[in-house]
């Protein structure tokens, strides 16, 4: 078999693949800053819908419209969400002091949240008017929710 030259297409295709590896390296290089932020942003955005969603259930068993059964399940699914954000940020590779920083602070927050849920899991739990009360497991959401919404504002203004 002869040796010959490879063919002049592959050139171009060959060409094509280190420009596409150079851009997608370039992407990730400069999108290192705006991924930390835009990672939180979303943390912070599903996590809210989580703990409101959390504090309406508590509301409505409170209220007598839910089952203990239907507002734990409800409850779980909803600290699922916020674990799963904790998860996703803890993922993060911050290149900057900046970007730790507010790795850190969300963390921070989310871990927060988990607490919130903790306070409400056990106070749905007792349900008797007991510590903690379900107005105690609203309280320590609606911080979480403060806190979360403080945070949103400080990664939505960069």
């Amino acid at each position: 078999m002869l040796n010959t030259p490879a063919p002049a297409a592959s050139f171009p295709a060959r060409a094509a693949k280190l420009l596409s590896l150079a851009v997608l390296s370039l992407a990730v290089l400069t999108g290192c800053s705006g991924g930390a932020s835009q990672s939180v942003s979303t943390a912070v955005k599903d996590s809210s819908s989580a703990v409101a969603t959390a504090r309406i259930v508590l509301r409505q068993d409170m209220d007598g419209k839910l089952t203990k059964a239907a507002a734990s399940t409800s409850l779980e699914d909803e600290l699922k969400e916020v674990q799963t954000s904790r998860s996703t940020v803890l993922k993060l590779s911050p290149a900057s002091q900046e970007d730790r920083d507010l790795q850190k602070q969300a963390l921070d927050v989310l871990d927060q949240c988990a607490a919130g849920f903790a306070t409400a899991r056990a106070a749905l739990a007792a349900n008797d008017g007991g510590t903690p009360s379900l107005s105690h497991g609203d309280k320590a959401l609606a911080d979480a929710q403060d806190a979360l919404k403080q945070l949103g504002d400080k990664v939505g203004s960069k």
